[in-house]
Protein backbone atom coordinates (compact mmCIF):
# COMPACT_ATOMS: atom_id res chain seq x y z
CA UNK A 1 0.00 0.00 0.00
CA UNK A 2 2.76 2.47 0.92
CA UNK A 3 4.50 1.59 -2.33
CA UNK A 4 1.47 2.97 -4.15
CA UNK A 5 1.04 5.92 -1.78
CA UNK A 6 4.47 7.36 -2.54
CA UNK A 7 3.67 7.36 -6.26
CA UNK A 8 1.15 10.25 -6.52
CA UNK A 9 0.03 9.65 -10.11
CA UNK A 10 -0.68 5.96 -9.50
CA UNK A 11 -2.43 6.70 -6.19
CA UNK A 12 -4.52 9.36 -7.95
CA UNK A 13 -5.72 6.91 -10.60
CA UNK A 14 -6.56 4.22 -8.05
CA UNK A 15 -8.48 6.60 -5.78
CA UNK A 16 -10.50 7.95 -8.69
CA UNK A 17 -11.35 4.39 -9.73
CA UNK A 18 -12.34 3.44 -6.17
CA UNK A 19 -14.44 6.54 -5.44
CA UNK A 20 -17.74 5.28 -6.95
CA UNK A 21 -17.58 2.12 -4.81
CA UNK A 22 -16.50 3.73 -1.53
CA UNK A 23 -18.97 3.98 1.32
CA UNK A 24 -21.05 1.04 0.09
CA UNK A 25 -20.26 -0.90 3.25
CA UNK A 26 -22.21 0.68 6.14
CA UNK A 27 -19.91 2.72 8.33
CA UNK A 28 -17.07 2.85 5.81
CA UNK A 29 -15.69 6.23 4.66
CA UNK A 30 -16.66 7.75 1.33
CA UNK A 31 -14.17 9.11 -1.18
CA UNK A 32 -15.20 12.30 -2.95
CA UNK A 33 -16.48 11.72 -6.47
CA UNK A 34 -14.77 14.98 -7.38
CA UNK A 35 -11.61 15.79 -5.39
CA UNK A 36 -10.72 19.35 -4.53
CA UNK A 37 -8.01 19.48 -7.19
CA UNK A 38 -10.80 19.17 -9.78
CA UNK A 39 -12.82 21.98 -8.16
CA UNK A 40 -10.15 24.67 -7.89
CA UNK A 41 -11.20 27.96 -9.42
CA UNK A 42 -8.82 30.43 -11.00
CA UNK A 43 -8.41 33.29 -8.53
CA UNK A 44 -9.68 36.64 -9.75
CA UNK A 45 -8.23 38.65 -6.86
CA UNK A 46 -5.10 40.77 -7.19
CA UNK A 47 -4.26 40.75 -3.50
CA UNK A 48 -1.65 39.04 -1.38
CA UNK A 49 -0.87 35.51 -2.64
CA UNK A 50 -1.98 32.50 -0.60
CA UNK A 51 -1.41 28.82 -1.37
CA UNK A 52 -3.69 26.00 -0.27
CA UNK A 53 -2.15 22.70 0.84
CA UNK A 54 -5.28 20.57 0.85
CA UNK A 55 -3.82 17.34 2.33
CA UNK A 56 -4.83 13.88 1.12
CA UNK A 57 -7.94 13.74 3.29
CA UNK A 58 -9.27 17.19 2.45
CA UNK A 59 -8.56 16.67 -1.24
CA UNK A 60 -10.04 13.17 -1.52
CA UNK A 61 -12.50 12.78 1.37
CA UNK A 62 -13.51 16.24 2.62
CA UNK A 63 -13.00 18.61 -0.34
CA UNK A 64 -15.65 20.98 1.00
CA UNK A 65 -13.15 22.17 3.61
CA UNK A 66 -10.66 23.24 0.94
CA UNK A 67 -13.43 24.80 -1.17
CA UNK A 68 -14.52 26.78 1.90
CA UNK A 69 -10.93 27.88 2.58
CA UNK A 70 -10.67 29.07 -1.01
CA UNK A 71 -13.94 31.03 -0.70
CA UNK A 72 -12.97 32.67 2.58
CA UNK A 73 -9.47 33.58 1.45
CA UNK A 74 -10.78 34.99 -1.83
CA UNK A 75 -13.42 37.02 0.00
CA UNK A 76 -10.66 38.40 2.23
CA UNK A 77 -8.79 39.58 -0.87
CA UNK A 78 -6.13 36.90 -1.20
CA UNK A 79 -5.05 35.60 -4.59
CA UNK A 80 -5.43 31.87 -4.01
CA UNK A 81 -3.26 29.25 -5.66
CA UNK A 82 -3.16 25.45 -5.57
CA UNK A 83 -0.09 23.64 -6.95
CA UNK A 84 -1.55 20.39 -8.27
CA UNK A 85 1.70 18.46 -7.86
CA UNK A 86 1.14 18.42 -4.08
CA UNK A 87 0.35 15.10 -2.44
CA UNK A 88 0.85 13.58 1.02
CA UNK A 89 2.77 15.12 3.93
CA UNK A 90 4.07 11.68 4.94
CA UNK A 91 1.90 11.17 8.01
CA UNK A 92 0.23 8.05 6.58
CA UNK A 93 3.61 6.34 6.21
CA UNK A 94 4.96 7.55 9.55
CA UNK A 95 1.85 6.26 11.35
CA UNK A 96 2.59 2.86 9.81
CA UNK A 97 6.15 3.02 11.17
CA UNK A 98 7.80 3.70 7.80
CA UNK A 99 9.63 6.91 8.66
CA UNK A 100 11.86 6.68 5.59
CA UNK A 101 8.84 6.84 3.28
CA UNK A 102 7.32 9.52 5.50
CA UNK A 103 10.43 11.66 5.08
CA UNK A 104 10.42 11.02 1.32
CA UNK A 105 6.78 12.09 0.98
CA UNK A 106 7.42 15.16 3.13
CA UNK A 107 10.29 16.10 0.83
CA UNK A 108 8.09 15.65 -2.24
CA UNK A 109 5.47 17.91 -0.71
CA UNK A 110 8.04 20.58 0.13
CA UNK A 111 9.29 20.48 -3.46
CA UNK A 112 5.76 20.85 -4.84
CA UNK A 113 5.15 23.94 -2.69
CA UNK A 114 8.58 25.55 -2.96
CA UNK A 115 7.73 27.88 -5.85
CA UNK A 116 4.46 29.04 -4.29
CA UNK A 117 4.05 32.56 -2.98
CA UNK A 118 2.85 33.89 0.36
CA UNK A 119 1.34 31.90 3.19
CA UNK A 120 0.49 28.23 2.77
CA UNK A 121 -2.71 27.25 4.60
CA UNK A 122 -4.04 23.75 5.22
CA UNK A 123 -7.47 22.64 6.47
CA UNK A 124 -5.87 19.57 8.09
CA UNK A 125 -4.53 20.16 11.59
CA UNK A 126 -2.88 16.73 11.62
CA UNK A 127 -0.97 17.38 8.42
CA UNK A 128 0.10 20.81 9.63
CA UNK A 129 1.60 19.26 12.76
CA UNK A 130 3.17 16.40 10.84
CA UNK A 131 4.80 18.56 8.17
CA UNK A 132 6.03 21.38 10.41
CA UNK A 133 6.85 19.54 13.65
CA UNK A 134 7.18 15.80 13.05
CA UNK A 135 8.76 15.43 9.61
CA UNK A 136 12.27 16.59 10.64
CA UNK A 137 12.23 13.82 13.27
CA UNK A 138 11.49 11.29 10.52
CA UNK A 139 14.61 12.42 8.69
CA UNK A 140 13.07 14.95 6.31
CA UNK A 141 15.42 17.73 5.26
CA UNK A 142 14.68 21.08 6.92
CA UNK A 143 12.97 23.45 4.50
CA UNK A 144 12.12 26.64 6.36
CA UNK A 145 11.22 28.30 3.08
CA UNK A 146 8.16 26.08 2.97
CA UNK A 147 7.54 24.90 6.54
CA UNK A 148 7.94 28.42 7.89
CA UNK A 149 5.12 29.65 5.65
CA UNK A 150 2.64 26.92 6.53
CA UNK A 151 -0.34 27.85 8.74
CA UNK A 152 -3.18 25.78 10.15
CA UNK A 153 -6.57 27.01 8.96
CA UNK A 154 -7.90 27.67 12.47
CA UNK A 155 -5.29 30.24 13.45
CA UNK A 156 -5.41 31.70 9.95
CA UNK A 157 -9.20 32.08 10.19
CA UNK A 158 -8.98 33.73 13.58
CA UNK A 159 -6.49 36.31 12.32
CA UNK A 160 -8.62 37.02 9.25
CA UNK A 161 -11.91 37.39 11.14
CA UNK A 162 -10.40 39.55 13.86
CA UNK A 163 -8.86 41.84 11.22
CA UNK A 164 -11.96 41.82 8.97
CA UNK A 165 -15.06 41.33 11.18
CA UNK A 166 -17.39 42.45 8.37
CA UNK A 167 -16.28 39.51 6.26
CA UNK A 168 -19.00 37.43 7.94
CA UNK A 169 -22.62 38.05 8.85
CA UNK A 170 -22.98 36.67 12.39
CA UNK A 171 -26.71 37.42 12.40
CA UNK A 172 -27.53 35.30 9.34
CA UNK A 173 -29.03 32.55 11.49
CA UNK A 174 -28.38 31.24 14.97
CA UNK A 175 -27.20 27.66 15.34
CA UNK A 176 -25.72 25.63 18.16
CA UNK A 177 -22.61 23.69 17.21
CA UNK A 178 -21.08 20.81 19.16
CA UNK A 179 -17.31 21.04 18.87
CA UNK A 180 -14.95 18.05 18.72
CA UNK A 181 -11.31 18.76 19.58
CA UNK A 182 -9.02 16.55 17.51
CA UNK A 183 -6.13 15.00 19.42
CA UNK A 184 -3.50 16.77 17.31
CA UNK A 185 -5.20 20.16 17.54
CA UNK A 186 -5.72 20.01 21.28
CA UNK A 187 -2.54 18.27 22.41
CA UNK A 188 0.11 18.93 19.76
CA UNK A 189 -0.92 22.37 18.49
CA UNK A 190 -2.55 23.72 21.64
CA UNK A 191 -5.71 24.75 19.78
CA UNK A 192 -8.62 24.97 22.18
CA UNK A 193 -10.01 28.49 22.44
CA UNK A 194 -9.16 29.41 18.83
CA UNK A 195 -11.70 27.24 16.95
CA UNK A 196 -14.44 28.18 19.39
CA UNK A 197 -13.64 31.86 18.97
CA UNK A 198 -13.71 31.49 15.17
CA UNK A 199 -17.17 29.93 15.25
CA UNK A 200 -18.44 32.54 17.69
CA UNK A 201 -17.16 35.37 15.48
CA UNK A 202 -19.10 33.79 12.61
CA UNK A 203 -22.28 33.83 14.71
CA UNK A 204 -22.48 30.29 16.08
CA UNK A 205 -23.04 29.17 19.67
CA UNK A 206 -20.45 26.55 20.57
CA UNK A 207 -21.33 23.70 22.91
CA UNK A 208 -18.50 21.68 24.45
CA UNK A 209 -18.74 17.91 24.49
CA UNK A 210 -18.81 16.23 27.92
CA UNK A 211 -15.81 14.11 26.83
CA UNK A 212 -13.80 17.00 25.40
CA UNK A 213 -10.40 15.30 25.72
CA UNK A 214 -11.40 11.87 24.37
CA UNK A 215 -10.27 10.58 20.97
CA UNK A 216 -12.94 9.89 18.34
CA UNK A 217 -11.09 6.72 17.32
CA UNK A 218 -9.62 7.85 14.00
CA UNK A 219 -6.01 8.24 15.12
CA UNK A 220 -4.57 8.07 11.61
CA UNK A 221 -3.76 4.43 10.83
CA UNK A 222 -5.05 3.38 14.29
CA UNK A 223 -8.57 3.06 12.89
CA UNK A 224 -7.24 0.69 10.21
CA UNK A 225 -5.09 -1.40 12.54
CA UNK A 226 -7.59 -1.59 15.41
CA UNK A 227 -11.01 -1.09 13.78
CA UNK A 228 -13.10 -2.57 16.60
CA UNK A 229 -11.49 -0.31 19.19
CA UNK A 230 -11.75 2.67 16.83
CA UNK A 231 -15.44 1.98 16.22
CA UNK A 232 -16.10 1.74 19.95
CA UNK A 233 -14.40 5.09 20.54
CA UNK A 234 -16.51 6.60 17.77
CA UNK A 235 -19.68 5.25 19.41
CA UNK A 236 -18.69 6.91 22.68
CA UNK A 237 -18.05 10.14 20.79
CA UNK A 238 -21.52 9.97 19.21
CA UNK A 239 -23.02 9.43 22.66
CA UNK A 240 -21.27 12.59 23.85
CA UNK A 241 -22.49 14.56 20.83
CA UNK A 242 -26.05 13.36 21.41
CA UNK A 243 -25.94 14.67 24.99
CA UNK A 244 -25.38 18.22 23.69
CA UNK A 245 -28.65 18.18 21.77
CA UNK A 246 -26.87 19.65 18.74
CA UNK A 247 -27.66 18.56 15.19
CA UNK A 248 -24.24 19.70 13.94
CA UNK A 249 -20.75 18.76 15.11
CA UNK A 250 -17.66 20.60 13.88
CA UNK A 251 -13.92 20.01 13.96
CA UNK A 252 -10.79 21.22 12.18
CA UNK A 253 -9.48 17.78 11.25
CA UNK A 254 -10.82 15.98 8.14
CA UNK A 255 -9.76 12.59 9.53
CA UNK A 256 -11.93 13.01 12.61
CA UNK A 257 -14.82 14.29 10.50
CA UNK A 258 -14.58 11.26 8.22
CA UNK A 259 -14.52 8.83 11.14
CA UNK A 260 -17.38 10.49 13.04
CA UNK A 261 -19.50 10.74 9.89
CA UNK A 262 -18.99 7.05 9.07
CA UNK A 263 -20.00 6.11 12.62
CA UNK A 264 -23.10 8.33 12.44
CA UNK A 265 -24.13 6.68 9.16
CA UNK A 266 -23.65 3.26 10.73
CA UNK A 267 -25.91 4.27 13.63
CA UNK A 268 -28.43 5.99 11.30
CA UNK A 269 -27.95 9.12 13.39
CA UNK A 270 -29.28 12.37 11.94
CA UNK A 271 -26.13 14.43 12.40
CA UNK A 272 -24.37 16.93 10.19
CA UNK A 273 -20.58 16.70 10.43
CA UNK A 274 -18.80 19.85 9.22
CA UNK A 275 -15.38 21.45 9.08
CA UNK A 276 -15.03 24.81 10.83
CA UNK A 277 -14.14 26.31 7.45
CA UNK A 278 -17.42 25.14 5.91
CA UNK A 279 -19.48 26.72 8.68
CA UNK A 280 -17.62 30.03 8.44
CA UNK A 281 -17.98 30.08 4.65
CA UNK A 282 -21.75 29.68 5.05
CA UNK A 283 -21.80 32.94 7.03
CA UNK A 284 -19.77 35.04 4.60
CA UNK A 285 -21.40 38.42 4.19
Amino acid sequence: MLGVWKRPQLADRLMRAAAPFSGLVPGSPRLAQKPYRDRVRASQADGEPLTIFASCLADRVWPGSAVALERIASAAGFKVGFPKAQWCCGLVAANAGDFKTGAQLSGQLAASLRDSKGLIVTPSASCFGAFTLDAPEWGAAPDDGVRGRLRDSTRFLLQVLEARPKLVDPDRFSLKIAYHDSCQSLRQLGLKDEPRRVLELAGYEVIDLPDIANCCGFGGSFSLEWPRVADRLAEWKLDAIAKTGCAVVASDNPGCLMHIQAAARRRHMDLRVAHVLELVAEHLA
